[in-house]
């Protein structure tokens, strides 16, 4: 039984787009940092395996382990992507599994991404339509700060794709040595507000961040206070950590 997918993909696609909408953009860089680090360790918690999806249960077994989830959308054959609460056939409007697809549907409403309010997106107009996906369920799993991601292929040929929601699953802990590269491994991903990922990150794992008299970004959590500066550009030029009482 073929394994299911936790991470970025090589299919091509057939058009030349890069990046989402700005909202999309902003969005991901804000989570990117924390949202690759918690997928990390929910893969290690459940490591790919012989797999069964349980759509009506919303529970997703791989192994010996099965976890609960929720269904997110379908990835087609031709390079689309449907939503799941744009999918009555599989699942039926009112269906207690589409809250976490609606909530993201209310948060692009609100923040003004119309990615997440369009029922199909045709990511074929991407370079790579594999990593067009990995970067929207990236996205949107750490906008829900869900526990994970997963995508399995349904007898269609077409890719199924979850937010795993089981408490079970770890989350990730704060770690000052690694912090620089969860930093960096964010803005790879969304590059476009480097800013927002610093802030996104320490604010996730429970800093108090501020604007630093530099202008930079000024993170207490602790004994310890992370900085952050950028150039005119909005680029990141360094980050350190010192102890809280004589950081400045």
């Amino acid at each position: 039984m073929a394994e299911p997918d936790h991470g970025p993909g090589g299919a091509e696609g057939t058009g030349s787009r890069r990046w989402f909408s700005p909202g999309l953009e902003r969005m991901g860089a804000a989570c990117a940092a924390w949202a690759i680090e918690q997928t990390e360790a929910y893969n290690a918690y459940h490591p790919a395996a012989e797999w069964h999806v349980d759509i009506e249960a919303c529970t997703f077994r791989q192994g010996s382990i099965t976890v609960r989830m929720a269904p997110l959308g379908t990835f087609g054959t031709d390079g689309s992507w449907v939503w799941a609460w744009a999918n009555p056939h599989m699942h039926p409007p009112g269906s207690e599994r589409l809250s976490l697809s609606l909530d993201l549907r209310r948060i692009g409403e609100e923040r003004d991404v119309p990615e997440l309010v369009t029922p199909r997106l045709e990511l074929s107009e991407f370079a790579d339509a594999r990593m067009a996906l990995e970067r929207l369920l990236l996205a949107s799993t750490g906008t829900v700060a869900g526990r994970g991601y997963g995508s399995v292929t349904a007898g269609t040929g077409a890719r199924i794709a979850m937010v795993m929601v089981d408490e079970a699953i770890p989350r990730a802990g704060f770690d000052l040595v690694t912090l620089p590269r969860r930093i960096m491994q964010g803005i790879e991903v969304f590059p476009h507000d480097p800013r927002a990922t610093v802030s996104g990150y320490l604010e996730r794992h429970g800093a108090a961040v501020e604007t630093a008299p530099d202008g930079g970004l000024r993170g207490v959590r602790g004994d310890h206070a992370v900085s952050a500066a950028f150039d005119e550009y909005g680029r990141l030029t360094d980050l350190s950590v010192a102890n809280a009482d004589t950081a400045v």
